[in-house]
Parts: C-alpha cells; structure tokens; sequence
C-alpha cells in the first residue's frame, strides 16, 4: 500500500529548533553629499526624446536640469494653489 503525504509529511519532521539569538545588524553607514543633506529624490521615467528637450532647454537657458525642474513643481503648485514652494537651487554649479 501507497504511503499517504500526512504520513511521509509525519516521519519527515525535525525536532523544533532551540531558537538563535538575534544580533541586530548595525545600521548602514552611506556616505551623502552634503547639497543632498535633508532632502528628498523626486522622479519620474519618461520618453527619451522628451528628456534630451529638457536637458537642452536647460542648458539653454543657463540652468541645471534640478533648477529647471524646481521651476516646473513651483508653477505646477502655484497653478492649483498650493502654498508650497521650492527653493529653485542646485549643488553642482556654484553661482556668482
């Protein structure tokens, strides 16, 4: 006669393990640059063509993609009338 699946289940079983103390893990030390000090990332994926427009018209007008997108969110809120309002700056370029 066929063993049935409870039975084989039944002889397989290991006795209960005697539990491990759990060391907790030290947490991960990243190093970040200090123009992204309290800050947050904000992005999305778009159509290749459209980013290189974008990239282009920044540097057309002098400006770091990040400025232009800061410019973009502040009309964005002031269009829908959230009081909130971004900084337009960037870490990479020094201004004069």
């Amino acid at each position: 006669m066929r063993a049935s699946l409870k039975e084989i289940a039944g002889s397989m079983k290991q006795p209960p393990a005697k539990p491990v103390a759990v060391v907790p893990a030290e947490p991960k030390t990243y190093r970040t640059a200090q123009t992204r000090a309290a800050t947050r990332q904000l992005s999305g994926h778009f159509p290749a063509e459209a980013v290189q427009a974008f990239r282009v018209l920044a540097a057309t007008l002098d400006m770091d993609v990040q400025e232009l997108l800061g410019e973009a969110i502040n009309m964005t809120f002031e269009r829908h009338g959230v009081p909130n309002r971004l900084e337009i700056t960037s870490g990479r370029r020094k201004r004069d």
